[in-house]
């Protein structure tokens, strides 16, 4: 059965539609609408801090007429987004409230994470990447108008990821904007991302990255432009990319229509998001460059075609999660031994007690996150090591999740030792009372699979999981080990109150040598 999904991209200097026809096949796409039209929100937002009135009318007259044309179409699903840029604006919430109710569609703030899995899905799905086998990393950047987006990656997952705001429109209306600057923006712009970048240089794979993916309509146009100059160049490289943007870069608006066809629209941010892109690929030393025609319209459609039924949630996102929270206990150089043996552990307690908690592949999720980072507040400092860690996991942002997840992911974590939680406790008390019922039930198994490596020595080897029908012992858990467990037996004991304090059951510990 045919079906018609339409993306709606809210950006800080255009609004654009795609809308797609699916087959019975989800390789059977046909594209029916590309749309695009500019407008001003962004520059609204840098200069003043938020959307002009004007703005949001033409905003809506826009998106009024994209709804028209997804109701002849008959589509079945549309989803809209806004950039991560329009959440910096003062009066964001009066302008979803007045795109809801106007133009009848609502509209998202994506989160950084969000927009930068998208992106990834658009990559990994397209005709010339998805069939690449390759292991190998490779590195993708998208220069927008409000921020810069930088992801490394190998086919399996996003392995590094970050947001920059050096976004061109945002860099000239800073510059503009300063008074007492005296050098030149070009200058100025190179410090800029010299300065950006340098924060990253311990955190990126230390593998060489010989491809890098080029996302925005400027970079194709750019492609296009040295293509059409060189044709038998085959690909566009650094060199002649470097060679061709130093050539147009003291070019007037004027002469970028004129002499190189440049659409009137783009002439504002074409030689500066250019000449970022240009820097980036210095920086990391990036040689091919590939600019595939994709946006982030098409990873919102293909997340929808690919995850529709395909597998369960949990295996869907556990290796892209799991290596986000991975990535985040390094920097802050936790006990990842540790980490993993209390998640192994928690992941089985979890799949043995389902009857018992009623929770699914969603809820698994966020137990295993919580389980690799409950012990990242140790960076700070060992005293009340479980409240810091709440502040930094709620610092964090992770692919897939929302805010509202990532707190219950942030709660779980810091009840994994000492109190059990309480309606006093502020970050608890913050969340919907069934949130507050997840934390409680996977704080629970998290307390019962720490108190299993308690010594962080890895004394337990397996754990198994009985429920049984007898009063005295109706849960028994199995530690398999080698030696005594001194002081496993003694944590066990302490952590288990929430777990019988939620489902009315006093866990017992069985311990089975080897």
């Amino acid at each position: 059965m045919k079906k018609r999904i339409a993306a709606i991209d809210v950006g800080s200097s255009a609004i654009r539609m795609s809308l797609w026809e699916i087959g019975d096949n989800p390789d059977h796409i046909t594209v029916l609408e590309e749309l695009r039209v500019h407008v001003t929100i962004g520059k609204d937002i840098f200069d003043k801090g938020r959307i002009d009135t004007d703005s949001i009318d033409e905003s809506i007259l826009i998106l009024k007429r994209y709804k028209r044309l997804c109701d002849e179409y008959q589509t079945d699903t549309i989803t809209a987004v806004t950039s991560t840029t329009l959440n910096d604006a003062e009066n964001i919430d009066l302008f979803l409230d007045r795109v809801r109710y106007e133009a009848g569609i609502n509209l998202t703030v994506l989160t950084v994470s969000k927009e930068i899995n998208y992106i990834y899905q658009a990559i990994k799905y397209n005709d010339n990447y998805k069939n690449d086998d390759s292991s190998k990393y490779k590195g993708l950047v998208e220069v927008g108008s409000g921020s810069v987006d930088i992801i490394i990656f190998s086919k399996k997952a996003i392995v590094f990821s970050r947001s920059f705001p050096i976004g061109a429109l945002k860099v000239k209306q800073v510059f503009d904007n300063s008074t007492n600057l005296e050098e030149n923006f070009l200058n100025y712009l190179k410090v800029t991302i010299d300065h950006e970048l340098s924060s990253i240089k311990r955190e990126i794979p230390k593998s060489k990255i010989n491809v890098v993916f080029g996302i925005g309509a400027e970079l194709e146009l750019l492609q296009d432009l040295i293509k059409s100059k060189d044709p038998e160049a085959g690909y566009m490289n650094r060199s002649n990319m470097q060679k061709f943007i130093a050539q147009i870069q003291d070019y007037s608006e004027e002469e970028l229509v004129h002499k190189l066809q440049i659409p009137y629209d783009y002439t504002e941010t074409f030689q500066v998001k250019c000449f970022i892109f240009s820097k980036i690929i210095d920086f990391f030393d990036f040689d091919d460059v590939y600019i595939p025609k994709i946006s982030l319209r098409d990873g919102m459609i293909y997340e929808q075609i690919m995850t529709d039924g395909e597998q369960s949630l949990y295996r869907q996102n556990r290796l892209q999660l799991r290596i986000n929270a991975i990535n985040i206990g390094r920097k802050l150089n936790y006990d990842e031994k540790h980490a993993m043996t209390v998640t192994r552990f928690a992941m089985k307690i979890f799949d043995e007690t389902q009857k018992l908690h009623h929770l699914g592949d969603r809820e698994k999720l966020y137990l295993m996150c919580a389980s690799i980072l409950h012990d990242v507040g140790m960076s700070l400092s060992p005293s009340s090591h479980h409240k810091h860690s709440l502040y930094i996991i709620k610092s964090q942002n992770f692919f897939f999740f929302t805010d509202e997840e990532r707190d219950i992911i942030a709660n779980i974590a810091r009840y994994h030792r000492r109190s059990i939680p309480k309606p006093n406790h502020p970050d608890y008390a913050a969340l919907s009372r069934e949130n507050k019922v997840i934390v409680m039930k996977l704080a629970a198994i998290l307390r019962l699979a720490d108190s299993l490596d308690s010594t962080h020595l890895q004394l337990v080897s397996d754990v198994g999981v009985t429920i049984t029908d007898n009063e005295l012992s109706p849960i028994i858990i199995t530690a398999v080990t080698e030696t005594d467990l001194f002081t496993e037996r003694y944590s066990f004991k302490s952590k288990r109150d929430l777990f019988e304090f939620i489902y009315g059951i006093k866990p017992k510990l069985r311990v089975k040598m080897k």
